[in-house]
């Protein structure tokens, strides 16, 4: 067995959990296009495997761009994604043999869960523009939005103690913050309400964002 083979049996063996997010030109996964995308992969305890992660920018052009709604005009034009976007030479072609190339590094076909926040629709876009990494994924998703949601109706108070986000809303950013809002539900929301300690979660959150940032 290679180095590289032994390499990823070993990865294997930590159940590697894919991180993506990806900004797009909309939410119509039929219509509108992946412009930026970011990949972090943890082990089984969200420990990061590789803290680069993947990260790239997709050309479309100027025409496209100018097509997108209020709120992605706002937002990708406030952080500076769309002029990266108009200037990049990247194809969604090129993204999706990337990116595949960098999963091969630390998993086996099929062992890998895609995991976000609302994740759901992000693998609807990869499965119409890079499907080769959809395709050597397992089809389970780890979706931390569905945890939030069921968090807010059974234990409204670990809800409340959750951090805010800073919401920067670039995908690198975006799926840090996944990670991390991952970390404070395992650690505060599942356990039984015995194990829990209010006044323990507020002494480590309060007055910090989701990243552990003290806000001003």
């Amino acid at each position: 067995m290679s180095n590289s083979s032994h390499l990823v049996k070993n990865y294997d063996s930590k159940k590697p959990i894919v991180w993506i997010d990806c900004e797009m030109t909309g939410l119509d996964h039929l219509h509108d296009h992946i412009i930026q995308i970011c990949c972090l992969i943890t082990d089984k305890d969200l420990n990061l495997l590789d803290g680069e992660g993947y990260e790239s920018v997709i050309h479309c052009p100027k025409s496209t761009m100018d097509q997108m709604d209020e709120w992605c005009t706002q937002h990708h034009g406030n952080s500076g994604l769309t002029a990266e976007v108009i200037a990049s030479n990247k194809t969604k072609e090129q993204v999706d043999k990337e990116l595949l190339e960098y999963l091969k590094k630390f998993m086996s076909k099929g062992t890998g869960i895609l995991a976000g926040n609302s994740v759901h629709v992000d693998r609807l876009f990869l499965l119409r523009e890079l499907p080769s990494v959809v395709d050597y994924l397992t089809y389970r998703i780890i979706d931390v939005s569905s945890v939030m949601e069921f968090a807010k109706r059974h234990n409204p108070t670990v809800e409340r103690l959750m951090p805010p986000k800073i919401g920067a809303h670039t995908a690198k950013q975006d799926i840090i913050e996944s990670i991390n809002q991952m970390k404070f539900y395992r650690d505060v929301y599942f356990k039984n309400e015995d194990e829990i300690s209010i006044r323990d979660v507020k002494k480590q959150w309060e007055g910090k964002d989701i990243n552990g940032n003290r806000i001003d």
